[in-house]
């Protein structure tokens, strides 16, 4: 039976993929293929790379997250992404997706079109740049002579690209929605929040495609930015899989 997995977006509550990926692995159920957006893009560039979820728990703990978000000289973005760009270039290289040991397809919303794309071909790490780009916060990414930003604007949990290629499909999604939200201290806060309830839609419209959601609950205490509770993202998605598929099991 060939599987796929989609990895949704959701910032630093994306590290809990490692935590789902892992737990995966440890009931020998390992993707054929990935599909990812945003920071579900990051996780899924190294899985498909080869690097194991414990090697990717060890980076992870050991880099410092809050160098990923540079002030940007920009106009057209309060932050920049570079960091990212030598992050993965030290991790993972200068190479094309179609490069990777296990196939990957990443989103990105193109600007000047207004579509989702779903890139398996192509540069890695400008792709993965494309893909991470929440508008203002992040500059377009220039990608041939188009624009890109975050794919999660239209679709925050690929998993219709996966469809037809896969027997079972597993959506991943790090976004547990908050009802009321009730402090919002910086404009930063108020824009996040914002796309979040833009792309809410969307991902439910993803989440009737899957034969299986993977959504950890307690990831709604784990603001997206909170580089600190890094650990816990990825333990929340290790312990929350766990229990899922044992309890799918017994049914």
């Amino acid at each position: 039976m060939k599987i796929g997995i989609a990895l949704s977006g959701g910032a630093v509550r994306g590290l809990a993929h490692i935590g789902v990926l892992k737990a995966l692995e440890e009931l020998d159920i390992k993707p054929d293929i990935v599909s990812g957006v945003s920071a579900g893009s990051i996780i899924g560039s190294f899985y498909c790379a080869g690097y194991s979820p414990k090697e990717m728990e060890e980076i992870a703990l050991k880099t410092n997250l809050n160098s990923f978000i540079l002030p940007s000289i920009s106009k057209k973005a309060l932050f920049s992404l570079d960091k990212l760009e030598s992050f993965l270039e030290k991790y993972i290289g200068k190479i094309n997706i179609e490069d990777l040991k296990i196939p990957l397809i990443i989103a990105a919303t193109n600007l000047n079109k207004a579509t989702i794309e779903y890139f398996q071909s192509g540069s890695l790490i400008k792709t993965v740049k494309a893909s991470c780009s929440i508008p203002v916060m992040f500059k377009p990414v220039k990608i041939d002579k188009y624009f890109y930003v975050d794919g999660g604007i239209m679709n925050n949990l690929p998993v219709e690209t996966l469809r037809e290629k896969v027997d079972f499909a597993i959506g991943v999604e790090v976004n547990p929605f908050l009802e009321e939200e009730k402090d919002f201290n910086n404009i930063i806060s108020i824009g996040i929040r914002s796309f979040y309830l833009a792309i809410r839609s969307n991902t439910e419209t993803s989440k009737k495609l899957c034969d299986l959601v993977i959504q950890p609950i307690e990831l709604v205490n784990i603001p997206l930015f909170a580089t600190w509770k890094a650990k816990e993202a990825i333990e929340i998605g290790y312990t929350f899989t766990k229990e899922l598929i044992k309890e799918q099991i017994r049914k």
